[in-house]
């Protein structure tokens, strides 16, 4: 069986996580990986070339999402194209995607050499995500 696209997406995106975090253990729960039992990630990737890009979320993956937070921490991973990962904390991310019975887009922009500006159907989110919180993610959960 060949690899998959989305597989190439999750496996670089891991590659820079865990290279920013020494000796992490990581297991596949499908759809999440679970980081040193203590962190769930939920990647979502575009293919796209260049800034924006644009990123659904099922109803179904909205509740599973919000089913999860409960028991642990999720981080949404944005991978943008070849462009990084924006790290998106659930909380974050449920502040411009509330819960909804339809899917959502969720919308990632990045200027040359600048953060990432994320928007959804509520709003844009209060900050911008330095592509560096990707790869220091498992640093500062510890």
């Amino acid at each position: 069986m060949g690899i998959q696209k989305q597989e190439f997406y999750e496996g670089a995106a891991l590659h820079v996580l865990l290279r920013g975090g020494a000796g992490a253990h990581v297991a596949y729960r499908n759809p999440f990986f679970l980081i040193d039992d203590r962190i769930l990630i939920y990647l979502k990737y575009s293919t796209g070339i260049r800034s924006p890009w644009g990123f659904t979320f099922t109803a179904m993956e909205q509740r599973l999402l919000y089913r999860k937070s409960i028991e642990l921490p999720v981080t949404i991973g944005l991978v943008c194209g070849s462009d990084g990962v924006a790290a998106l904390p659930f909380a974050s991310y449920a502040g411009i995607a509330s819960l909804r019975g339809l899917a959502l887009r969720v919308s990632c922009s990045r200027a040359h050499r600048k953060h990432f500006e994320i928007g959804g159907p509520d709003g844009m989110l209060g900050y911008k995500v330095p592509p560096s919180d990707w790869s220091r993610l498992l640093s500062e959960t510890t």
